[in-house]
């Protein structure tokens, strides 16, 4: 059976290192060269596949002695009775310190509210959390390099539900606002689904005042687990690892799980499956090129060659990134940067300034991608230059409820969003070089919003008035 998110999961038995669960803190005797940061938010259905993951975690150090692995996770009593991983079955939030041989509890404070024998229950889905589990980690555990890994449910614009907490979640943008430049980490990993947008890459950039990072790894449609075992014993073996070269360990055994048949995924759970890692420092280059082609295309009013250039879910030819459920057209409105800027490059339909433009954008959305692989569904999928999705919903289409899919991806804006659902907006994607009211398109988004929004003169069904 799959691990995969939206598939029922399995519980893989397996056996630790021995070892004892110690009570006292430990100082870490000098600067490693990488403090892992793992943010265990699996109050929700991904928490029994997790504490398998933790086990992993704990047999892939074995003998590491210059990484130090520091989790804080979040349970729920509802999906796990595991108290092997961390030597205890407990429904709150706790704080490790991760080895080969012991998960030791830590004392979290005065970052955290937490002791080495509280019962407290924090809100994983907070961003305020997140931050202050980062400051924590940098502050007791420092070293050369520093990995944030997010372990939870991702939805794209959202990730790391937290179900005890009114299923609180943690949106792109939220993430930049409360974390500061301070918290900023080399590498940013989602063992999540859906969260390798260009969205999200070009927020979580480098950029002063603000939480960045310099490479982001994650997944462009769901995904299953990743293989912690075989990825925390390469990173042991290496003696200065750049986060390049880390992510890329990564990917490569994802690669090799998947194929192998240890991830536990067949057919389409296999197929559909892709990871990438993103050189983030070449996302704004990337979304000036994507503008000035979205510019052009406005002007030449190619809506409708787009649209049927970019095709529609699984039978697309573009590469879409949905998956085979209810909805998922209008969920996941994920179609690859680079497959698309390449096949209007290539198509007769668009005019030459148009073609030209749009291979300048994919070689500019390829240089983002330093490692990627994709697998069969993916027809012609190239490794280290496909991977990273654009925001591109089939705007004008309509749910069964009668609202366009446009209307639907209300969450992509450059404005706060309030809905029922939290939506939040506030994309700086959609912001930089956007001039709303000038009756010009500028940008990506504004060309989606030109050709999909209802019209109307408060800025039509967002309130955006391009």
């Amino acid at each position: 059976m799959s691990r995969s998110r939206v598939l029922a999961v399995s519980l893989i038995t397996t056996f630790l290192p021995t070892g004892s669960f110690a009570e006292e803190n430990s100082t870490p005797p000098r600067l490693s060269a990488w403090t892992v940061l793992v943010y265990g938010a699996v109050d929700n259905d991904w928490e029994r596949p997790f504490m398998s993951d933790v086990r992993a975690m704990r047999r892939g150090l074995s003998g590491v002695d210059d990484v130090e692995v520091v989790l804080l996770v979040d349970r729920s009593p509802e999906y796990s009775s595991d108290a092997r991983a961390l030597g205890d079955d407990f429904a709150d939030s706790r704080l490790y310190r991760l080895t080969g041989g012991a998960a030791e509890r830590l004392d979290g404070t005065p970052e955290l509210p937490l002791t080495k024998t509280s019962a407290v229950e924090l809100d994983l889905g907070d961003a305020a959390t997140l931050g202050a589990f980062v400051k924590y980690g940098k502050a007791h555990y420092p070293a050369r390099h520093y990995a944030l890994f997010l372990v939870s449910h991702g939805e794209g614009m959202r990730f790391c539900p937290d179900e005890t907490n009114d299923d609180a979640e943690i949106f792109t943008a939220e993430l930049t606002e409360h974390l500061t430049e301070a918290e900023s980490v080399d590498l940013l990993g989602f063992d999540a689904c859906l969260m390798a947008g260009v969205e999200n890459a070009y927020e979580w950039r480098r950029r002063p005042g603000r939480f960045g990072a310099d490479i982001l790894l994650a997944a462009a449609p769901v995904s299953s687990s990743w293989p912690y075992q075989e990825i925390f014993a390469r990173i042991g073996e290496k003696d200065d690892l750049a986060p390049g070269a880390f992510a890329s360990i990564v990917i490569d055994e994802l690669d090799d799980q998947i194929r192998e048949g240890r991830s536990g995924d067949e057919g389409i759970e296999r197929d559909l499956q892709a990871w990438g890692a993103f050189d983030l420092s070449k996302v704004e280059e990337a979304k000036q090129r994507l503008d000035a082609l979205a510019a052009c295309l406005f002007l030449e009013e190619e809506k409708a060659d787009l649209i049927a250039l970019r095709g529609k879910g699984l039978e697309a030819d573009t590469f879409v990134y949905v998956w085979p459920e209810r909805d998922a057209d209008v969920n996941m409105p994920f179609v690859d940067l680079c497959h698309l800027c390449e096949r209007i490059a290539e198509s007769d339909a668009f005019s030459d300034p148009a073609r030209a433009l749009a291979a300048d954008a994919a070689e500019a959305a390829a240089a983002i991608v330093t490692r990627s692989v994709g697998f069969d569904h993916y027809d012609g999928f190239a490794p280290g230059r496909h991977g990273l999705y654009l925001v591109f919903p089939d705007g004008d289409q309509t749910t069964r409820r009668g609202a366009t899919y446009w209307e639907r991806t209300e969450w992509y804006s450059p404005l706060r969003v309030r809905t029922d659902d939290g939506a939040y907006g506030r994309y700086a994607w959609c912001a930089d070089g956007s001039i709303p009211g000038n009756g010009e398109v500028e940008t990506w988004f504004e060309l989606m919003d030109a050709w999909f929004d209802a019209p109307g003169a408060e800025g039509g069904g967002n309130g955006y008035a391009w």
